[in-house]
């Protein structure tokens, strides 16, 4: 496995200051949060580092199942930036979130859901495009989220998308999925921890809540999987903990 962290909890250093950070932890993974300040980042901005990267496209004002035409295109070109941007700085995958019911739309939800999935198979195409790998991150137990279940997303990308999966664990806890369940699907190429209790998504350190990530770990390594796992919690105290509870269980 290759451990990596998100900028997510480094928010909102400069970038000099996020990879001096990962160098100095001993890092060589990192995922960034394509918003700002790290919105246009460029090869030359992370040249200074030999590191590996990932992208997660923007999550806020996007919406790829919105009924109002201008914002799901728009949505759509932000995600195509993320693709070009991976391209740019030679990162292989791109986490993309599903679409959401926005409150106006529950009267429409077959609809929403129509949008969703042309957009997902249009952002698909533009990942393959680009070159990258289009990982479908599933969402947490949030009213108007789509792809909360897993299920339904596994299906929904084996039988029509045919893009890549983002497990996100901590996600998929709060919808009362087993370890076991979660990784069940063969086309699951990143991963995302944090850590809660199953009432919301926490993005707590690593082993502060009740996952059992002995148990993921375990499990990862029965798949032989040796692709990225991102630490994404909302802190930086949190990356710490998270670190040092690695260190424990003799992840890293």
């Amino acid at each position: 496995m290759k451990f990596s962290i998100s900028t997510h909890g480094l928010y909102p250093a400069k970038i000099e200051n996020v990879l001096e950070f990962i160098d100095r932890v001993n890092f060589r993974y990192l995922e960034i949060v394509k918003e700002y300040p790290y919105y246009n980042l460029t090869s030359d901005d992370l040249s200074s580092y030999d590191f590996t990267y990932s992208i997660h496209s923007p999550i806020s004002d996007i919406n790829i199942a919105s009924h109002m035409d201008k914002i799901r295109k728009s949505s759509i070109r932000e995600i195509e930036d993320s693709f070009r941007m991976a391209n740019d700085i030679d990162a292989k995958k791109v986490v993309v979130h599903p679409g959401n019911i926005s409150p106006m739309a529950y009267k429409f939800t077959d609809k929403i859901l129509d949008y969703n999935t042309d957009s997902l198979i249009k952002c698909q195409s533009l990942a393959e495009e680009y070159g990258v790998l289009m990982c479908l991150e599933n969402m947490p137990l949030v009213d108007g989220l789509l792809y909360s279940n897993l299920d339904a997303l596994f299906e929904f990308v084996e039988n029509s998308l045919h893009s890549a999966v983002c497990l996100d664990v901590g996600h998929a806890h709060t919808n009362g999925f087993s370890i076991d369940d979660m990784f069940s699907f063969r086309d699951i190429h990143h991963v995302h921890l944090s850590d809660n209790d199953g009432s919301y998504d926490m993005h707590d350190a690593l082993g502060s809540g009740d996952i059992d990530f002995k148990k993921v770990f375990d499990v990862l390594e029965a798949k032989n999987y040796d692709e990225i796992v991102v630490i994404e919690v909302k802190s930086l105290s949190n990356i710490y903990k998270s670190i040092d509870y690695l260190k424990n269980i003799g992840m890293i």
